[in-house]
């Protein structure tokens, strides 16, 4: 059999629609991505198509549990809930899906401007994001199986112990680090115990897969050793409480040389877990209620058809942190000033859609003069990964270097570092021909990085309200982006980081680093100057899309994440996280998913007979 040719596999191949060559990105145009994605889909340990969860076609008139969204936190607790084979459980998801080039890691930017996988928001324009057109700042969600862990860059981290210090603060009871622990290591699969981590803080018992990518572009430790010529920490395990501030290769979800999702590793095809239905294309608008109970929830089928279904038990948001919210105002629970304004019913008058938070930063371009612009996918990559699973596709490039570290507004003794730094380039991600060296066209010579520095612990506090009374109508947001100035200081504490990292000699003589001019063309002040900084803040602003604390608990849901002041209703995901994670939220958001299933079963195990 030919090594392009499709496998003959335990469970039959299916046709699943062409993702690459209909991207954005790529603009349906260049005949290798086309073979590409063919090829891949045609590969039994890619494809998986024994365990591939397909959307029901018939959706029952009840069910004892309904979870709307399939993101991070809905398959968990989804999956989870179905443990119990006497709970029905049906889980309905605005998108589709997930395609299966979504699990090749080197893709992971690729649907992020994909409407069929993202739900395309903005922010409203204000003076950020001026590279965006005046459109503000784009926000790509996941709107797929999978949700937004689908998009993201897949690195793993449980935050720091002070972070869930401020959540106990801000309302929070139960939700400190020692209390959450037992659920961080419920969801964690660490394969590298031993080999790279300590087992002291780290689990290997749970169904999500965490461990480096199979391939570092050797640049990668070319970028280290320029971080500690700088005088900045190398670190092992960015997740070692003991080191809570350096650069590392961090741990990822992917087995396999593939991005494993909640969905992949919690939802059970409907053979194996027949309690557990799931519904794609599935856009819930709306929950209803007798009085104050929840019963029922209303959603838009693929063909536009308004349905509705009865929980006899509970239901469960877990939409994300701007969806769920959303969902919530359409409900009736919400500000009764917003409420009103659209005539819609109040049902309990709380601060849904009110903390949104996020951690954002800016974006800073450089060239490497010395090094030829070529693309890292090409036949060689692709067959490699055929093979073997390996090779450049199987990671995110030097992206999934990462660092932390503090600004000068940080308190050190609390071991919770504000500032986190991201690098780009070196990725398998695009080709024309697939011919080895192929160059980057219209490109000047030299290899283009960015590097992004974001802030964990931003002063910007905005919000999201409705933009009409139509539930399909996308909300308002509000990030209130460098609205505080203290943002910008510890923003410019973050470009002194960069400078020093990339004014190393390792970098200048070596590879002869340059600012990149394209990038800076709006910026006319000297470079690295505070104003310059400034400047690059508002035009290359980089959000981050970790947005939580919408529905937060303390104000709007309880310490076991009902929704106050009615029953039968809870959110699940980052929108009641109150305050935000000193890095990568996905691990946070599966905690919560975790302990927020667990709440669930634990009351109804004891009240069956309710």
């Amino acid at each position: 059999m030919s090594l392009l040719s499709p496998e003959i596999c335990q469970c039959p191949l299916e046709e699943s629609p062409s993702a690459l060559a209909d991207a954005p990105l790529y603009g349906g145009a260049i005949l290798f991505m086309v073979l590409l994605e063919k090829y891949i889909k045609g590969r039994c340990a890619i494809n998986d198509p024994c365990r591939r969860v397909h959307s029901v076609d018939t959706v029952a008139a009840d069910y004892d549990f309904i979870v709307v969204g399939g993101g991070s936190a809905g398959a968990i607790v989804a999956g989870r809930l179905s443990e119990n084979t006497t709970f029905n459980v049906l889980l309905l998801e605005a998108g589709d899906e997930a395609p299966v080039a979504t699990q090749v890691p080197s893709f992971y930017t690729s649907f992020w401007a994909d409407v069929r996988y993202s739900w395309g928001f903005h922010t409203v324009p204000e003076d950020y994001c001026h590279n965006q057109d005046g459109k503000g700042c784009s926000w790509p969600i996941g709107k797929v199986l999978g949700g937004s862990s689908v998009l993201n860059g897949m690195m793993y981290h449980r935050g720091h112990a002070a972070d869930y210090d401020d959540w106990v603060t801000a309302g929070a009871t139960g939700w400190s680090w020692e209390e959450n622990l037992p659920y961080f290591d419920m969801n964690e699969g660490n394969k590298q115990i031993g080999s790279l981590v300590s087992a002291e803080y780290h689990s290997d018992k749970g169904p999500m897969p965490v461990q480096q990518f199979r391939h570092q572009p050797p640049f990668t430790y070319e970028l280290l050793s320029a971080i500690s010529e700088a005088g900045l920490p190398v670190i092992a395990d960015m997740n070692d409480p003991n080191t809570p501030e350096g650069f590392a290769v961090a741990q990822t979800f992917n087995e396999n040389g593939q991005r494993v999702t909640p969905a992949r590793a919690y939802l059970k095809p409907h053979a194996e877990r027949p309690n557990l239905s799931v519904k794609v294309n599935a856009t819930v608008t709306r929950v209803l209620f007798d009085g104050n109970q929840a019963t029922s929830v209303e959603y838009v089928d693929k063909d536009g058809a308004i349905r509705t279904v009865r929980a006899n038990k509970e239901i469960i948001l877990s939409a994300g942190a701007l969806n769920s919210p959303h969902i919530l105002l359409h409900s009736g629970i919400g500000p009764r000033e917003t409420l009103e304004k659209f005539n819609i019913p109040v049902i309990a008058d709380l601060p849904a859609g009110k903390n949104l938070r996020n951690h954002y930063g800016m974006a800073l371009f450089f060239t490497f003069t010395k090094l030829n612009n070529t693309r890292i996918l090409d036949w060689n990559a692709l067959t490699e990964y055929l093979l073997e699973l390996n090779g450049p596709m199987t990671s995110t490039g030097i992206t999934q270097l990462t660092g932390l570290a503090y600004s000068s507004l940080a308190d050190r003794s609390r071991k919770q570092p504000d500032l986190q730094f991201f690098f780009g380039g070196f990725i398998a991600d695009e080709s024309i021909n697939g011919v080895i060296n192929e160059t980057v066209p219209d490109s000047p010579q030299g290899r283009d990085i960015t590097v992004i520095a974001a802030l964990l612990s931003p002063y910007a506090i905005g919000n999201l309200t409705l933009n009409s009374s139509d539930p399909l109508d996308p909300p308002l947001f509000y990030p209130g982006y460098f609205e505080d100035a203290r943002d910008l200081v510890m923003l410019g504490d973050g470009a002194r980081y960069i400078q020093r990292i990339f004014n190393t000699t390792v970098l200048r003589e070596k590879f002869g680093v340059e600012v990149n001019s394209r990038y800076t063309s709006q910026c006319t002040s000297e470079t690295w100057s505070a104003e310059w900084v400034e400047c690059m803040a508002r035009v290359q602003t980089d959000p981050q899309n970790h947005q939580i604390g919408t529905a937060a608990i303390g104000t709007v849901v309880d310490t076991q994440l009902r929704v106050n002041q009615v029953t039968g209703l809870r959110v699940i995901d980052a929108s009641v996280m109150p305050t935000q994670v000193s890095g990568n939220p996905q691990g946070p958001v599966m905690m919560v998913a975790e302990r927020g299933a667990a709440f669930i079963k634990t009351y109804w195990e004891q009240n069956q007979c309710l």
